[in-house]
């Protein structure tokens, strides 16, 4: 069985969220109805055809068999906007919508897809329906990617943040804390801009989430990254829990929120 027959045989109880790991900083997320999005997926080797960038972990999923609702990106660099993934995904799964800021937008529509598909995120900005809410928040990924975004994920339940590539900057995870995610999603590599481990653990802890899941580290020799330090620091500080992903693993989770603990100790 293949990662994507994995995905869609995987049956998520009520309450519960399933994610899956796909490498570098992209997720998949499954509802219990079977509605499902992805985060920043890369899933070809884009990066070495482009910026000479080999890819040392495995490809696990095909573009054609990611059947997904909802596509986000969240800036234009290579391994989080896979330019030879997305035609293809776009012409297999007609439903899928697109999301992204700006630049991103403009080569959604570049690449063939229809416009009406294609779903601007600027920070600040917001897409939301009868099944999810999407919210674009700042980071900062310097002069690379200036329209680069955070994002936060109201889907199934539970709340998620993805910080995207973003340097630290303590201001910046207020809004997120406001949000009360269960779940934050940091780069952490230390290099192109991100955050480092012990900057990772403390962006962690200031978003106030109860799990922390580290990413975007081992995908290319360039990247790097120290995922153990990452959770050895937030294991010190004692009130984030990491989770550590195997790249490819699926896990169904029922967060237990900061909103339902707040009410059982009012």
């Amino acid at each position: 069985m293949n990662l994507a027959e994995e995905i869609r045989g995987t049956q998520v109880p009520p309450d519960h969220l399933g994610i899956c790991w796909l490498g570098q900083a992209g997720f998949l997320l499954k509802a219990p109805d079977g509605t499902s999005m992805v985060l920043d997926p890369y899933l070809t080797e884009c990066g070495e055809r482009i910026r000479g960038f080999k890819r040392l972990s495995p490809m696990l999923i095909a573009p054609e068999e990611l059947a997904v609702d909802y596509y986000v990106t969240s800036h234009l660099h290579f391994d989080h906007f896979d330019y030879d993934a997305i035609p293809i995904v776009a012409q297999c799964t007609k439903r899928t919508l697109f999301f992204g800021p700006a630049s991103c937008q403009e080569k959604f529509i570049e690449l063939g897809i229809q416009a009406h598909r294609c779903h601007r995120l600027d920070r600040g900005e917001c897409y939301q329906d009868e099944k999810i809410l999407i919210r674009a928040v700042m980071a900062d990924h310097g002069t690379m990617a200036p329209d680069a975004i955070g994002l936060l994920v109201a889907f199934a339940g539970h709340r998620l943040y993805f910080s995207g590539d973003t340097a630290f900057h303590s201001e910046l995870f207020q809004e997120i804390r406001i949000f009360e995610p269960d779940i934050a999603v940091l780069s952490v590599n230390g290099a192109f801009g991100n955050m480092n481990a012990e900057e990772g653990a403390a962006a962690a802890e200031l978003t106030g989430a109860r799990y922390a899941v580290p990413c975007h580290f081992w995908t290319f020799m360039e990247h790097g990254g120290l995922p153990g330090q990452f959770c050895e620091q937030l294991l010190l500080k004692g009130t984030c829990q990491p989770l550590c992903f195997r790249q490819g693993e699926i896990r169904t989770m029922q967060c237990h929120t900061n909103r339902e603990r707040k009410k059982e100790t009012a």
